[in-house]
């Protein structure tokens, strides 16, 4: 008895050796219990795909607690007047209009310009005004399509336009255009994909969430139109259709508090547009962005936490979209345009030429000769529209 005793004893003392020691305690939910996705690896040099991540990663990256921090210096930030190119380049904007023969902000230069190239956003005017409007906006899902619907006014008061001659904005920018009413429908792609090449981009370039168009960075003069035009506390003012628009990251859009930032609204191509910060807090700049003014990382899309294309908003010229990294739905809000009076922007009105047609004139003028596939003809600005395009011998079709 003794013996097998003694044996038994052996045996548990071996058997303790031998075995692993017990997990530590789960402090959160029982991991069998989560779906873990895996991560494509490949997904920075295949952005077409976007690669759904773990919660874990979630919260590590898109919902990280560390604070926004910034480096950026608002007080000389460079301007951009007539920073636009033939071809993709970080910090210019890819445009398909290189003819700017509108009107711009009339008065005197701001006293924000610095003299040097640069201008300081902390001293620039602000329209004056708090004006509330009947917004209205609407996303769904249709399909594989995201579809918006907006009357184009915004859920954010606006300053008091036409600018009254007693604003002190009046002095710098003497904008006569009223905000109006809109009807806008637009249809993009729910999973937008990568195109082999990317594209121009026309004088409108996205919405944003408050239901507001967003416009490339430039005036109808082809200058920086933030820093030559005076905007609202929201960073938006209307043109002679009455569309108001924003040139940038509205303010009063709200960003998350840390980590990376939240959506703030849609390029024309179904991208992500996002704002200042990724995802250790710290604040974008156009070094850490591609020709597009994008790249690719951890973002939230439709309630999923994936690997994707995105763009960001900067404080540095062009601001959001500098080309299409997709291949754009629409490239204007048609039936509201018209070149403004004065005040200084462009949008477009009717229907917009195809895109083979704009492309074959980016980098000549007008007047040019042109083809596309076997048609020949000459680089012209067709009725109704802001866009220089390869106009047939027999003219545009009706």
């Amino acid at each position: 008895m003794k013996k097998i005793l003694y044996l038994l004893m052996i045996s548990f003392i071996l058997t303790g050796c031998l075995l692993p020691p017990p997990p530590p305690p789960q402090t959160g939910s029982d991991p069998s219990t989560e779906s873990q996705p895996e991560v494509n690896d490949q997904s920075s040099q295949n952005q077409n795909q976007p690669s759904a991540t773990s919660e874990a990663e979630s919260e590590s990256h898109t919902h990280s607690d560390a604070a926004h921090t910034s480096d950026v210096d608002l007080t000389s930030l460079e301007i951009g007047d007539g920073k636009y190119s033939t071809t993709p380049q970080v910090g210019y904007v890819f445009s398909c209009q290189t003819n700017f023969n509108g009107q711009g902000a009339t008065g005197q230069q701001g006293n924000w310009v610095n003299g040097d190239g640069t201008w300081n956003a902390l001293m620039k005017a602000v329209v004056d005004g708090s004006v509330s409007w009947p917004h209205s906006f609407t996303i769904s899902i249709q399909g594989d399509q995201r579809v918006f619907s907006s009357n184009g006014l915004p859920n954010h008061t606006t300053g008091n336009y036409p600018i009254s001659p007693s604003d002190d904005a009046y002095t710098y920018d003497r904008n006569p255009n009223s905000i109006s009413e809109q009807s806008i429908t637009l249809t993009l792609p729910a999973n937008p994909t990568v195109a082999a090449q990317p594209n121009c981009i026309g004088g409108e370039v996205g919405i944003m969430l408050s239901g507001v168009v967003l416009f490339n960075a430039f005036d109808a003069l082809g200058r920086d139109a933030q820093v030559h035009e005076v905007q609202d506390e929201c960073d938006g003012h209307p043109q002679q259709s009455g569309v108001y628009h924003y040139h940038a990251l509205s303010d009063c859009l709200a960003d998350t508090q840390t980590g990376h930032s939240a959506l703030m609204g849609y390029a024309f191509d179904g991208f992500g547009i996002y704002g200042y910060y990724d995802e250790d807090g710290t604040e974008i700049t156009n070094a850490d962005l591609d020709e597009c003014h994008g790249h690719v990382g951890l973002i939230e899309w439709d309630g999923q936490v994936v690997e994707m294309y995105h763009y960001h908003a900067t404080h540095e010229f062009p601001y959001t979209v500098g080309c299409f990294k997709g291949t754009p739905s629409v490239r204007s809000i048609g039936g509201q345009g018209g070149q403004t009076q004065q005040g200084g922007d462009t949008t477009n009105q009717g229907q917009q030429p195809p895109q083979e047609a704009i492309t074959a004139c980016v980098g000549l003028s007008q007047g040019a000769s042109c083809s596309v596939g076997n048609m020949s003809g000459t680089c012209m600005t067709p009725p109704n529209t802001s866009q220089l395009a390869c106009v047939p011998a027999g003219g545009p079709p009706p």
